[in-house]
C-alpha cells in the first residue's frame, strides 16, 4: 500500500543505484537487533573490509527503528568513513543539524513501533479472553475447533513439560530432558492458555510462574521511566543527579547531599518537563542567534583545497622548502577544519513538529526525546538552564 515492499524497495534501489550489491533481510523487522539480521551483519562486514563506498536504503525506518542498533551499525560505518543516505526522505549525518534530526525521527519511529507493539499484544490479550484465536499457530498440545482452542491428543506432552520443570527447577534441564530448546521451553511455560483451556490445573501453573520469576530475578527491570535520567547537574557542586520517588512522584537530588559534602537541591520531574515545553523554543531561538552573531564570512572550502592542492605542486617541484611547505598546508588544513565544524541554525520548525506530537509519546518515548534533544540541564533560581545536543 505505501510502496515499502521488498520489491517496491527495490525497484527503486536499483533505479537510483543499478550496479549497487544487494543486502535483503526477508522478513526481519527493523526493530530486530543486528545479530538478528545476517543481510545487515553481511553489509556491515562488507564495510570493514572496505568494500562499500555508501549505503542506500529507502527510508530511515527500513534500515532501523531500534535507537541503540542504529548506533551499533553508525559506529562501524563512522570508523570507515561510509556515508549513508535515504533515498525517499532528507536525512544525512554530515551535519550537527542533520544528525539532530536523524535522532528526533528515529526516536519518533521507536516510541510508535513500541505502541503498535502493545495494541497488537492487547488485542491478542482480549481474543484470548474471549477464547478466540488470535493467530494460525498453536501451541504442543492444543488444537483449533471450530475456530477457538481445545486440548489435542498431545495434551499429556504438555503437561509432561510442566511437571519436568517443577521437578529440575531449570529451564536447561528441562529442555535436555524433552529434546527442546531453552526459549522453547521458557516460551510454552509461560502460555497461560494451558491453564485457561485445563490441560495444567491453574495452581501448577502458577507454581511454574513463580519459579521461572524466582530464576531470573537478578534480570528483573524496573517499569519506571526517568524522563531526564543522566541529564540533569548539581548547581552546588556540578554532579549528576540521581532520581528518587517520593509518594509516587519523582524528583532528583544531588547524591553527595547525604553525605553533607554539599547543600545540594532537589527538582521536580512534572515541574521541570512543564519548564522545558514551555522554553525549549526559546532556547532554540538563543542558540541561533548566538550562531549567527559569532558566524564568520564564509568560507570557499573548494578554494582552500585548490591552493593545498598547488602548494603540493610547489613542493613536489622543489619550488618551496619542507619546512615552508609544511607550515602553509597544516595553516591552510586548519581553515578547512574550522569551515566545516561551522555550526548552522537548529531548525526550528523540526523541533516545533516535534514539540507537537509529545503528548502523544509513552512515557519511554518521551524520555528518549529529551535524552536525544538536550546535553545537560542545571536548576537555578529562576527555572533551570539547558543546553541542547547539538555540537
Amino acid at each position: 500500500m505505501h510502496g515499502l515492499s521488498i520489491d517496491a524497495q527495490l525497484s527503486a534501489l536499483r533505479d537510483a543505484y543499478p550496479n549497487g550489491e544487494e543486502y535483503v533481510d526477508l522478513g526481519i523487522s527493523a526493530r530486530k537487533p543486528i545479530l538478528k539480521r545476517p543481510e545487515l551483519q553481511r553489509l556491515l562486514r562488507d564495510v570493514e573490509k572496505g568494500q562499500i563506498d555508501l549505503v542506500v536504503f529507502c527510508r530511515l525506518d527500513r534500515w532501523t527503528r531500534n535507537i541503540r542498533e542504529y548506533y551499533k551499525a553508525q559506529d562501524v560505518l563512522d570508523a570507515h568513513n561510509v556515508p549513508w543516505r535515504a533515498l525517499q526522505e532528507d536525512y544525512e549525518t554530515q551535519t550537527a543539524a542533520g544528525r539532530l534530526k536523524v535522532n528526533i525521527m528515529l526516536a519518533v519511529a521507536q516510541d510508535e513501533a513500541d505502541r503498535t507493539s502493545e495494541r497488537i499484544k492487547a488485542v491478542f490479550e482480549d481474543k484470548r479472553r474471549k477464547g478466540l484465536v488470535p493467530t494460525g499457530s498453536v501451541p504442543l498440545g492444543v488444537m483449533l475447533e471450530n475456530g477457538k482452542y481445545a486440548p489435542s491428543e498431545e495434551a499429556d506432552r504438555a503437561r509432561e513439560l510442566f511437571q519436568t520443570f517443577l521437578l529440575t527447577r531449570s529451564v536447561t534441564e528441562t529442555a535436555k530432558r524433552i529434546g527442546w530448546s531453552g526459549n522453547g521451553v521458557r516460551y510454552a511455560l509461560r502460555n497461560r492458555l494451558y491453564a485457561d483451556l485445563g490441560i495444567v490445573d491453574a495452581q501448577t501453573w502458577e507454581t511454574a510462574q513463580n519459579v521461572l520469576q524466582s530464576r531470573s530475578q537478578r534480570h528483573a527491570r524496573t517499569d519506571r521511566v526517568y524522563l531526564f535520567s543522566g541529564l540533569i547537574f548539581c548547581p552546588e557542586c556540578g554532579s549528576r543527579m540521581t532520581c528518587v520517588r517520593v509518594s509516587g512522584h519523582t524528583y532528583y537530588r544531588c547524591p553527595r547531599h547525604y553525605d553533607g559534602n554539599c547543600p545540594g537541591c532537589h527538582v521536580s520531574e512534572l515541574k521541570l518537563e512543564r519548564y522545558l515545553l514551555d522554553h525549549l523554543l526559546k532556547g532554540v531561538d538563543d542558540l541561533n542567534l548566538r550562531l549567527k552573531k559569532k558566524r564568520k564570512k564564509t568560507v570557499d572550502v573548494a578554494q582552500l583545497r585548490k591552493r593545498m592542492d598547488k602548494l603540493t605542486d610547489l613542493y613536489m617541484n622543489d619550488l618551496i622548502s619542507r619546512e615552508k611547505y609544511a607550515d602553509e598546508y597544516k595553516s591552510i588544513q586548519t581553515a578547512i577544519e574550522e569551515a566545516e565544524r561551522e555550526q548552522k541554525p537548529v531548525d526550528r520548525a523540526e523541533i516545533k513538529d516535534a514539540l507537537s506530537g509529545y503528548k502523544l509519546l509513552t512515557a519511554n518515548g518521551k524520555r528518549i526525546f529529551w535524552q536525544t534533544l538536550l546535553k545537560s540541564i542545571t536548576p537555578t533560581e529562576e527555572g533551570f538552564d539547558f543546553a541542547l545536543n547539538y555540537t
